[in-house]
């Protein structure tokens, strides 16, 4: 079943397996930018697998109360799990209560929210994993090797002012800037001490000209040089950036979830 749901600032859609699919564990889903309010391949075909999903807008995001920044950006992705952690809540659309039941909390996250999981599943001890798919983890370090051009963030904010405003609202400019600097809470190396202790599955294309690969190869390798014995890494040959690599990588994450909690 799908719930329209809300916990403090954020709404979005639970979709909750039937009782004898369900495998117990939840995923908070973390869009990149800029992003739909729901994302079609994460909601009913990972539901209909055993799945709890909880599709939550970003504070400041679509539906979403507050303000959008990476700052609640991350707030967010930690009141995904405290929602799931519930096990239960209020449907929205018909004011009935709806429950389910997970043993895992998990945050699956895409670019811009690959980054986000990362930093989140440094950050709380709700979170019992993470999946990161090409995510932003060094903004800092966008576009430093001019022979392997990426996407331009100081371009963003303009962007999302000029086309998004309504639906990312009140976006700082100077948290932005701080952002893609690398001087910012969101920032994943900034929680590499907790982050060696957690499973983490990075993943990552090599036709991504978005965000480059060698970056995910790159927190890989320090993760590892921190002591980290859960850290994964997916190098995914000839796939681009977003849907293209969670939908051609779906069996082989899936499967490290299975592996992981079963």
């Amino acid at each position: 079943m799908i719930a329209y749901v809300q916990h403090k600032d954020i709404l979005g859609d639970l979709y909750i397996p039937a009782k004898e699919k369900n495998n117990g564990i939840g995923l908070v889903w973390l869009a990149g930018l800029p992003n739909k309010p729901m994302a079609e391949d994460m909601g009913k075909p990972l539901s209909d697998l055993g799945f709890t999903v909880l599709q939550a807008r970003y504070p400041g995001n679509w539906q979403s109360y507050g303000d959008f920044g990476p700052s609640t950006s991350l707030d967010g992705a930690i009141l995904g799990l405290e929602l799931l952690s519930q096990g239960q809540t209020i449907n929205l659309n018909n004011q009935k209560e709806v429950s389910w039941n997970v043993e895992h909390l998990v945050l699956v996250g895409v670019s811009y929210g690959g980054g986000i999981a990362i930093s989140a599943l440094g950050s709380t001890d709700l979170a019992d994993a993470a999946i990161a798919l090409c995510p932003l983890i060094e903004p800092e370090y966008q576009n430093t090797d001019p022979a392997l051009p990426e996407d331009d963030l100081a371009t963003l904010y303009p962007y999302l002012k000029r086309c998004h405003e309504n639906v990312y609202r009140n976006l700082d400019e100077k948290e932005w800037l701080n952002y893609i600097q690398g001087n910012h809470i969101a920032i994943p190396a900034n929680y590499l001490e907790n982050l060696k202790e957690k499973p983490l599955l990075l993943i990552h294309g090599t036709e991504d000209h978005a965000i480059r690969h060698f970056h995910t190869q790159n927190f890989y390798n320090i993760l590892k040089s921190f002591g980290s014995e859960k850290v994964g890494l997916h190098i995914a040959e000839g796939i681009g950036h977003g849907t293209e690599l969670r939908t051609t990588t779906r069996d082989r994450w899936i499967h490290w979830l299975n592996e992981l909690f079963g």
